[in-house]
């Protein structure tokens, strides 16, 4: 009988250690991150498992395509447009506006800093809810109706998410997780926009870790079409973050104020109050640096707009050692 009872207990422990996981909503800290968004080759992902799998991505090479930036929706100068995001995320011009409550993660809206057009959805998306488990379904609708650029403009669609295999896996840059959950999100939706109209399908399968509130790994495909079923644009990749950098702080010293007009129009020139001794840096979204210069006194330093295109522009200050302090300030040009 102890035999068989210490046979008993080993095979529990040895299910317990290969138990599914269940992960909880991970805030992300401070205020935000950037990272390096690394596209690769099109890898099709492993059938759908109740047994548990070892994704081993290592050997996966790709190449930076974008920056990831990650804020406070108050920072950015269409936060007004979305009520209910806490968060806006951004890859290169695309926006992303979005919050978490009641175990729902929720995208209110789109954006683009380069033209910027904003998209409010007047029925928002709920692309997953909290806890993520094996097994776990969760569907949803989504619709926008407004008018741009003096055109209507409307947008439904749906989408699934669904918890369908769970393992560990190993990511390109050699990091292990012994514990992931593998979610299939299926999204569909149909736009018009002045007279044309386009069927959007996008499918990410994606992985999650405990303790990050993004996927680490994708499998991504996207087909558009037009009502006939004439394949207008079809995308796959394997995509994932690199170096990301984490807590830019959000809260700007008192001396710092946000600088104006914002948004602004390309040749207008901004005023910005800095400290004494102080300095900025103008940086675009690709990473080139546009203006550098200092502080010149308390009625605010003025900053050209001349050689600057359309897009957002983050406006780092400088203190007097020259180093990036405090909030980045966003500036939208258009």
């Amino acid at each position: 009988m102890k035999q068989a009872f210490l046979l008993i207990l080993s095979t529990s422990l040895a299910l317990a250690a290969v138990a599914q996981p269940v992960l909880s909503w991970s805030e992300p800290t401070g205020s935000g991150y950037s990272a390096d968004v690394v596209a690769g080759a099109y890898i099709a992902p492993t059938a759908a498992s109740a047994e548990p799998q070892s994704w081993d991505f290592s050997d996966v090479t790709g190449s930076s395509i974008a920056l990831y930036n990650l804020a406070p929706a108050e920072s950015s100068p269409f936060a007004a447009l979305f009520e209910g995001a806490d968060w806006v995320s951004g890859t290169g011009d695309q926006l992303s506006f979005w919050g978490y409550q009641d175990g729902a993660f929720t995208v209110q809206g789109n954006a683009n800093s380069a033209s910027g057009i904003a998209l409010s959805f007047d029925d928002p998306l709920t692309q997953m809810t909290y806890p993520l488990e094996f097994g776990g379904v969760h569907t949803d609708t989504f619709a926008a109706d407004q008018i741009l650029l003096g055109q209507p403009y409307s947008l439904v669609g749906s989408l699934s998410f669904e918890i369908d295999a769970w393992g560990s896996m190993v990511t390109p840059d050699g990091t292990a997780f012994d514990e992931v959950l593998r979610g299939n999100y299926a999204q569909n939706y149909t736009e018009t926009y002045d007279g044309d109209t386009a069927n959007w399908y996008l499918n990410q399968v994606m992985y999650f870790v405990p303790d990050s509130s993004l996927a680490v790994f994708f499998h991504e495909e996207l087909i558009v079409t037009d009502n006939s079923g004439l394949t207008l644009l079809e995308l796959t990749d394997v995509a994932w973050y690199s170096d990301p950098i984490a807590d830019v702080p959000s809260v700007q010293p008192s001396a710092l104020q946000t600088p104006y007009p914002n948004p602004a129009k390309a040749g207008e020139t901004l005023t910005w109050k800095l400290p004494e001794n102080w300095g900025y840096r103008a940086i675009s979204m690709d990473g080139k640096v546009l203006a550098e210069g200092d502080s010149e006194g308390p009625m605010g330093t003025r900053i050209s707009t001349a050689e600057w295109g359309r897009g957002m522009v983050l406006l780092h200050p400088l203190d007097p050692k020259g180093e990036e302090v405090g909030s980045v300030s966003r500036v939208l040009m258009h």
